[in-house]
């Protein structure tokens, strides 16, 4: 997963790609997109919408390289922030896209927890798909599908939260909202993901409980 990338590997590819050097850019490629790509994977659902986006971000990244600034935070949560400001674009300019209001939320969430050069495709296998490594293929299965229909905004927060490891601060860095809507999303899609689970016949894995 791209957070788990040395941070001073990526940085010190970031500083040769503001000074337009196209091997560090395909080496950044490499680092990183599979973690941002498998991210875009589960939020747009299309392999060709996902290989879009994976290159509007990494035009961002050719483009705008040197206005990454360490101080406001790690290279993998300016890099998520991109892709996931480019899946929404996607979603939207596509009709799949509706920004939700405090309507969508009646109860309460628990807040106490506290020109560039070309690329390639991202082809996103189900073994590279972590909920399968770590429940099982059924389980994994099962989780997989109960995802593809969680909305783009509460996929996004459980996904990241979950499945990438992202502090409460991050993920709402990332997605661009108060950590208390991160709460309250991560609060919801826990709920609709037990709902959909119990159809397959199985509860809320204890991973996703701990981490939410």
């Amino acid at each position: 997963m791209s957070k788990y990338v040395d941070e001073a590997q990526g940085v010190a590819l970031l500083k040769r790609i503001a000074a337009k050097d196209r091997k560090a850019f395909e080496a950044f490629y490499y680092l990183y997109a599979e973690g941002f790509g498998r991210f875009l994977m589960k939020m747009l659902k299309h392999q060709e919408w996902v290989d879009e986006a994976v290159n509007d971000v990494m035009l961002t990244v050719w483009q705008s390289a040197g206005s990454y600034d360490p101080e406001k935070g790690r290279l993998s949560t300016w890099l998520f922030g991109i892709a996931h400001k480019k899946g929404l674009k996607l979603l939207e300019r596509n009709g799949r896209y509706r920004e939700e209001s405090l309507e969508d939320y009646p109860e309460e969430a628990d807040s106490d927890e506290d020109g560039a050069p070309e690329l390639y495709n991202t082809d996103m296998s189900p073994n590279s798909q972590p909920e399968r490594v770590v429940m099982g293929w059924e389980l994994g299965d099962a989780m997989s599908w109960a995802f593809s229909k969680l909305s783009a905004d509460h996929l996004a927060v459980i996904d990241l939260c979950f499945a990438e490891g992202y502090s409460y601060q991050e993920i709402a860095d990332i997605v661009g909202c108060p950590i208390n809507t991160v709460k309250t999303r991560l609060f919801h899609a826990r709920k609709r993901l037990a709902e959909l689970l119990a159809r397959k016949g199985f509860s809320l894995p204890e991973q996703v409980k701990v981490t939410i």
